[in-house]
């Protein structure tokens, strides 16, 4: 009976079910928790079965607990193992009682945690599952690692490699720029399609083979026979030209090339250097040499002698005690900086006087036709500002040649920007005064531009010029507030008839507080007079090509013609012209079939910008300026409305 009751299950508390529900018959109880075995078949009933009887055996078996201190990790050794029903292989768990006493011990300990002996025969620790499990944690902690110590790794680093620091050579600045005039000899044969090269060397640098070519290197170009060719080249500064080396790479006899003459130019110095040939370059021909090297020959430039008069304005305090000195800029180069005194003496008292004309001679090279000039001043003295009006320049020798530069402004640091110097555009012709003539009237629309005091009670005027000439001074003014900012206003004026309008020249007389003015844009309407009309009708006229006859025959053009539904009566001139003829004021919308007009012009509109400041403490200081025609236009109407 007792070994009966060993095997018997014992009483098992009342627990609550799976998910806090009351638990039915077949739930069993493992280490994992109560599992249902019905779940999960036959042989987790037979697992369940096991940990039954073992939970019974573990429950008798039991003796005492040992101290914390005893465990199997550092504990003293133990009696050898009693072999008993835990060597059975089917006991795999531990026993719950063992499990539940234990925790209850361990908190009494100073340990964490506590072990049962079982059987008297050996140490469990109810962290392992198994036996077999527990023998082999015993092992594992109880042999000693060896320590292994590792012998230091010698880590070879190669040395810094000695290698000479390479000097990059500065690179060349290419800013100087030559024109090369290549001639070539008008003899049979002197034409080639070589690659020719040239090299130049001066007193301070020297220039190695530049090819002759333009556009993409990778074209070929022709030196026909007679012909003058030019090129432009980049080169460091070579200073004065000694030596120029040409060559090219062609060896058959067709590459052969007569060379006449080549000659350089420098674009900054606009200094000139001729080389002559006469030569031959070709391996068929001559010496057999396909290089040469030419000796320059500097070409010294004519010197003109002009006479300068200086126009001083007639404002107050316009006339200037400082040093003043001119630069002309033209075509081929500009002259040196020119200070303007009398006769060589360094009067200047008596000049730039207010209203006055001061003349000077001056010579020096040849730069070409004049475009500007660069007037300055030093602003020395007292009240150095300067209110320049114009200056003519006259060629001595050729008296027919005259350059007039209008300024009308002033060279002052209290005045517009503060410059003391001024670039001036050349004129050649000035418009004069029409004094004869019918008038015309013209309907002037000025914008003033919305920017902050950007109105003006100055008197404004304009000036209008054109192809016969220019107006007088035409003043806009009326009973209105006019010229306030943002406003755009129109007046009708009355002047003689200017032919097409060119340009204007707009400004005011800087009267009252404020007299600084933001010009906007300017539009003019010039109404037709009939003379107006029947002139333009003429040179309409004159503009049309007549019609060409042509007989009628059936040639290759009228076949095609006919095939493409083109009336016979149209010529290639007029196919040619028909997009022209299309628009306003063309031929074609003026005259009709017959000749006869259709439409007539009325107006002529012209649109400038200015968008710019007239005031002497703003911008540059100028109160007045010359505007150029940005858009242009004419309008018609029909000639029985017209007539009605």
């Amino acid at each position: 009976m007792d070994d009966l009751n060993v095997w018997a299950k014992p009483p098992r508390p009342v627990l609550s079910g799976l998910n806090g529900r009351p638990r039915t018959s077949n739930v069993r109880y493992t280490w994992t928790g109560p599992i249902d075995p019905q779940l999960y078949g036959d042989g987790l009933k037979q697992l369940t079965r096991n940990t039954d009887r073992n939970l019974s055996r573990l429950e008798k078996e039991k003796k005492e607990i040992l101290p914390s201190k005893q465990r199997h990790l550092g504990g003293p050794a133990q009696p050898p193992f009693v072999a008993s029903s835990w060597h059975d292989s089917t006991v795999m768990f531990a026993p719950w009682g063992t499990l539940s006493t234990t925790s209850r011990k361990s908190s009494l300990a100073d340990d964490a945690s506590t072990v049962s002996s079982i059987s008297g025969a050996t140490n469990f620790c109810y962290l392992c599952s198994t036996l077999e499990e527990h023998q082999m944690h015993l092992m594992r902690t109880r042999i000693p690692k060896k320590v292994v110590v590792k012998k230091p790794r010698i880590v070879y680093r190669a040395p810094v490699p000695k290698v000479k620091p390479k000097i990059e050579e500065p690179k060349e600045i290419l800013d100087w720029r030559y024109k090369v005039v290549v001639w070539t000899g008008d003899v049979p044969g002197a034409t080639t399609d070589a690659n020719v090269y040239i090299s130049l060397k001066g007193d301070l640098n020297f220039l190695y083979k530049a090819r002759l070519c333009r556009g993409n290197h990778t074209q070929k170009f022709c030196f026909c026979r007679g012909s003058r060719e030019t090129f432009f080249i980049k080169s460091p500064r070579l200073g004065n030209l000694e030596i120029l080396s040409i060559e090219h790479d062609g060896l058959e006899k067709r590459h052969s090339w007569y060379c006449e003459k080549v000659e350089i130019t420098c674009m900054k110095t606009h200094r000139q250097w001729v080389f002559t040939c006469k030569n031959w370059l070709s391996l068929h021909h001559g010496d057999y040499s396909i290089r040469r090297d030419l000796l320059a020959n500097q070409v010294e430039r004519t010197s003109n002698e002009y006479e300068l008069t200086v126009v001083t304005g007639t404002k107050r305090m316009a006339g200037t005690d400082a040093n003043v000195f001119v630069t002309f800029h033209g075509t081929d180069g500009f002259s040196p900086k020119i200070k303007l005194t009398a006769d060589g003496q360094r009067q200047v008292k008596n000049l730039f006087e207010k209203g006055s004309q001061d003349k000077f001679h001056l010579a020096f090279k040849d730069i070409g036709e004049i475009r500007t000039v660069r007037v300055e001043h030093d602003g020395k003295g007292l009240a150095a500002g300067w209110f320049l009006d114009r200056m003519i320049l006259q060629n001595i020798k050729q008296p027919s040649i005259i350059y007039y530069f209008l300024l009308n402004g002033w060279l002052a640091k209290d005045v517009g920007d503060g410059h003391l110097w001024r670039e001036i555009r050349a004129k050649k012709k000035l418009a004069k005064e029409i004094t004869t003539g019918k008038p015309v009237s013209y309907q002037v629309t000025v914008r003033t531009g919305d920017v902050r005091y950007a109105g003006t009670d100055a008197n404004v005027y304009i000036i209008i010029h054109g192809k016969k000439g220019k107006t007088k001074k035409l003043f806009m003014d009326d009973t209105r507030d006019n010229f306030e900012r943002g406003q755009t206003e129109v007046f009708e004026v009355t002047a003689l008839d200017t032919g097409e309008i060119t340009r204007i020249q707009i400004g005011h007389d800087n009267s009252g507080p404020g007299a600084g003015w933001f010009c906007e844009d300017i539009k003019i309407k010039k109404f037709l007079n009939r003379e107006n009309v029947v002139e333009f009708l003429k040179n309409l006229k004159k503009k049309k090509k007549p019609k060409k006859k042509h007989k009628k025959r059936l040639s290759d053009k009228l076949k095609e013609r006919a095939l493409a539904d083109i009336p016979e009566d149209v010529t290639e001139d007029e196919e040619s012209e028909s997009e022209d003829d299309d628009k306003e004021g063309s031929y074609r919308n003026v005259f009709d079939r017959e000749g006869k007009v259709v439409k007539v012009p009325v107006y002529e509109e012209y649109f400038f910008v200015c968008k710019n400041w007239l005031a002497t403490d703003e911008a540059d200081g100028l109160i007045e300026r010359e505007l150029e025609v940005k858009k242009q236009s004419t309008f018609f109407q029909d000639r029985d409305w017209q007539s009605t």
